[in-house]
């Protein structure tokens, strides 16, 4: 599993995925609410972008979380926000440093979400198929694993596959002065199913301060069908394929391939 440079830079990570506003915490707000898990696992916390929001949910709602995540810069910064919360909180919420492929964690689980293209990280089938099985493991009979990918762009492949120009990607400016401007190169590999994206980065901190790196990401490509094989490779039945977080179904129009399955019996 890659790990790209951006998850030892967690304060430049969170600017990254403000400055895309996901809006995606409502989607999983109500999928909680409408299952009423006692246990969630949330794979890939980062910096606790879902993971807070849903703590405090399971809180008044009585559900915990367990965030699992395999980068320890992540980690520090999402147990240094938790530390923020009220105690009751708290006691709904942990962090655990893991790889999902492998970790095995005391509990199981009623909800396991694989959330914001985690899954891409898997970059080949023995890695899916040991992190789809260790999901399965780790669900409560009949428990609902949800995983959130980038729908495939056939267009954007196709223009990949000989290798892009560079282009600008990213301009995001924090509420406390920091800047970052980014740029990536993409390439489309079909055989594997692989597209790398290499970017550069340019961070003005908040002390006036710059700081440039690279970092490469290499993401499997999914493909709905590929999806479903997984599922009933490692014991989980797809109950839906959903297009968008409003819930439309999966279609040629599709930004996002978010599935559900279900632990099979």
């Amino acid at each position: 599993m890659a790990v790209e440079a951006i998850y030892e830079h967690p304060e430049d990570y969170d600017l990254e995925v403000a400055a895309r506003e996901v809006k995606d915490f409502d989607f999983w707000r109500a999928l909680l609410l409408r299952e009423r898990p006692g246990r969630v696992l949330e794979v890939g916390s980062g910096t606790g972008r879902l993971t807070l929001p849903l703590a405090r949910l399971g809180a008044r709602h009585g559900f915990s979380i367990t965030g699992l995540e395999l980068e320890p810069a992540m980690i520090t910064r999402a147990r240094e926000r938790a530390a923020q919360e009220a105690a009751h909180i708290g006691s709904a919420l942990r962090f655990v440093e893991g790889d999902i492929r492998s970790s095995r964690l005391a509990d199981s689980y009623g909800v396991i979400l694989l959330p914001y293209g985690v899954g891409h990280h898997l970059t080949n089938l023995d890695e899916q198929l040991a992190a789809w099985r260790n999901i399965r493991a780790h669900l409560e009979p009949g428990g609902l694993f949800a995983i959130d990918l980038e729908a495939p762009d056939y267009n954007t492949l196709a223009r990949a596959t000989d290798g892009t120009d560079t282009r600008p990607d990213l301009d995001a400016q924090g509420n406390d002065g920091r800047r970052m401007t980014r740029t990536v190169t993409s390439h489309y590999e079909q055989g594997t199913q692989l597209a790398t994206h290499t970017f550069s980065y340019d961070v003005t901190t908040t002390n006036g301060g710059r700081d440039q790196y690279g970092a490469e990401f290499a993401m499997h490509v999914y493909f709905p069908r590929e999806i479903q094989l997984l599922c009933l490779a490692t014991g989980l039945r797809v109950e839906r394929v959903l297009g968008s977080y409003m819930g439309e179904p999966f279609d040629n129009h599709s930004r996002v391939m978010i599935t559900l399955a279900r632990a099979a019996t």
